[in-house]
């Protein structure tokens, strides 16, 4: 029931998201003139007028705003809204008693009285007649915009495309809410001349068919009904949650338990997530509490027995996240008693890539993966001849070329460690590719350290020289460290291993040293490169490692 509610939701709001659009864009063709607006909307209406059409769009306003009410309704915590959410929440309940008085004359109009609205006969009628009218179907076109950009927003921002064309969308979305209003004041002046004519004047009401007075108040108490029910209908929504609340007192209360001794006194049936909120404990939600991302996921200490069993769609969820046993989606979870809970992820994650992040890793795994340590030669030397302003000027200068290209080659950077870098690459793709775009990201840094000390000659005595290792091997990786102090990283002897390679590259008079496993896993021919055998401190037996004294070189 979950799914089909949320998806009936999404899709009742971009049909009406779809029309809006089309609706601002014919008043947005008014800066070019009216015609040309009575022409594409002679067209649009034509589509709308036909019966599957318009009853997928009443259908739509109808669920929409319904499913709205009852979204209002299982909120348990209102003053727990994001900025976002009570902007959209606004917009969204403000629309109906706002376009109220141009719906109903347009539409009841021509139900009742046959009258005949074309788009420039409703233009002159909301600027010449009724400008109180007119004003506020410009605003209610905007605030329905603004509500549809938003739910839009928050459906798309979990998408991994979204964050590179979230700038562009945005852009055009205002771009159509202020043509659109500039062209409604274009036409507006293109309708005063119209109706300036005498002779044009005097035909108008009778070629639309207009209603007379007898017919104009009957309208207005339509639109008064109208917005008796949408009055009546919030009213009756508060109303209910009020009598749940009174019930769910009555009912006892449930306690939620964090880790470090917090705990929160929540009505049973409050969502875990709800009680964080309530409690004022931070807790990651990428999507607002909707089920669509698992960033607010838990893990359940003591209790389960105590809470609402998984519906279909949070299962759903935790099987895209190959969530372990025990986890749930604190969203979805309903307490019905005493529960102790741990949050998985950080509350200041993201979107996009830490809300697509798998359980596993956040939790803990062993995967084969490709380790790279970099590290500066000499610059302890270097930094004590220079202001420590100076200091973190080259160092921020380093990390971000060397940084770009780590992550160019498609690598992510574990750790800063004074002026040494740690770089983790495969743990999507495997160690084949891992190690490929190890020894790719590896190249591409001298190649940028070269360019870097062309640009920063003047202030360097000597080049900047790295020395690079790169291992393959098991590790145990996920996300690691305490409270906010937490990061992806990996431990285990792989990594130890890639840092000794590194520490080598002084030894061996090289920018880089990879192991023969990282060799092997590559797949890549090393013929051109030295083989040379040596003793890793820390690991039994010597190592089998190819110095590459040029990593431009590297194919």
């Amino acid at each position: 029931m979950k799914i089909a509610a949320r998806q009936v939701r999404l899709v009742s709001g971009l049909v009406l998201f779809v029309y809006v659009a089309l609706h601002l864009t014919n008043h947005a063709l008014m800066n070019l003139s009216l015609a040309a607006a009575e022409a594409y909307a002679s067209a649009m209406f034509a589509i709308v007028a036909l019966p599957p059409v318009r009853l997928l769009l009443y259908g739509s306003l109808a669920a929409h705003f319904g499913l709205s009410l009852w979204a209002v309704y299982r909120r348990r915590d209102l003053a727990t809204l994001s900025r976002g959410e009570v902007v959209q929440l606004v917009a969204g309940l403000l629309v109906v008693p706002i376009l109220a008085g141009h719906v109903v004359p347009v539409r009841f109009g021509v139900l009742l009285f046959g009258t005949l609205p074309t788009h420039t006969s409703v233009t002159v009628a909301t600027t010449q007649f009724d400008t109180t009218g007119g004003l506020l179907l410009a605003v209610g076109l905007l605030l329905v915009w603004l509500h549809g950009c938003a739910g839009v927003h928050y459906w798309l921002r979990l998408k991994p495309f979204y964050a590179r064309w979230q700038p562009f969308l945005l852009a055009a979305a205002a771009a159509l809410g202020a043509l659109a209003l500039v062209g409604y004041l274009a036409g507006s002046r293109e309708a005063a001349a119209l109706f300036a004519d005498p002779e044009w004047r005097a035909g108008f009401a009778a070629r639309h068919r207009f209603p007379g007075e007898e017919g104009a108040a009957t309208l207005e108490r339509i639109q008064t009904g109208v917005f008796a029910f949408w009055a009546l209908a919030i009213a009756a929504v508060f109303a209910a949650r009020r009598v749940r609340a009174w019930h769910a007192h009555r009912g006892g209360r449930a306690i939620v338990a964090y880790p470090g001794d917090a705990t929160v006194a929540v009505a049973r049936g409050t969502t875990l997530l709800e009680a964080s909120r309530q409690g004022r404990i931070a807790h990651a939600s990428v999507c607002g509490g909707r089920g669509r991302c698992s960033t607010c996921r838990v893990r359940v200490e003591r209790g389960a027995e105590n809470l609402s069993l998984p519906a279909d769609d949070e299962l759903a969820v935790l099987a895209r996240v190959a969530a372990p046993p025990g986890v749930r989606l604190a969203c979805q979870a309903h307490a019905i008693g005493d529960v102790a809970i741990v949050p998985l992820l950080p509350a200041s994650i993201g979107a996009a890539a830490l809300a697509q992040r798998r359980e596993h890793e956040s939790a803990g795994a062993e995967k084969t993966i490709a380790v790279m340590f970099a590290d500066l030669r000499g610059f302890t030397a270097l930094s004590e001849s220079k202001l420590p302003f100076d200091v973190v000027f080259l160092l921020n200068r380093y990390f971000a070329e060397m940084g770009a290209a780590i992550e160019a080659a498609g690598g992510r950077i574990d750790k800063f460690v004074g002026d040494g870098i740690v770089a983790l690459f495969g743990v999507e793709s495997g160690p084949a590719q891992g190690t490929r775009e190890a020894l790719a990201g590896a190249r591409a840094m001298i190649e940028r350290l070269a360019a870097l000390n062309a640009a920063l000659a003047h202030d360097l005595d000597a080049p900047l020289r790295i020395g690079i290792g790169i291992h393959a091997g098991p590790a145990i990786v996920g996300e690691m460290g305490y409270s906010q102090a937490r990061q992806f990283t990996a431990i285990g002897d792989t990594v130890n291993t890639a840092s000794r390679l590194e520490a080598l590259t002084k030894k061996f008079a090289a920018d880089l040293l990879v192991s023969s496993d990282a060799v092997i896993a590559s797949g890549l021919d090393f013929a051109a490169f030295p083989e040379e055998t040596t003793d890793i401190r820390g690991r039994q037996g010597a190592l089998a490692v190819r110095v590459v004294k040029d990593a431009t070189k590297l194919v």
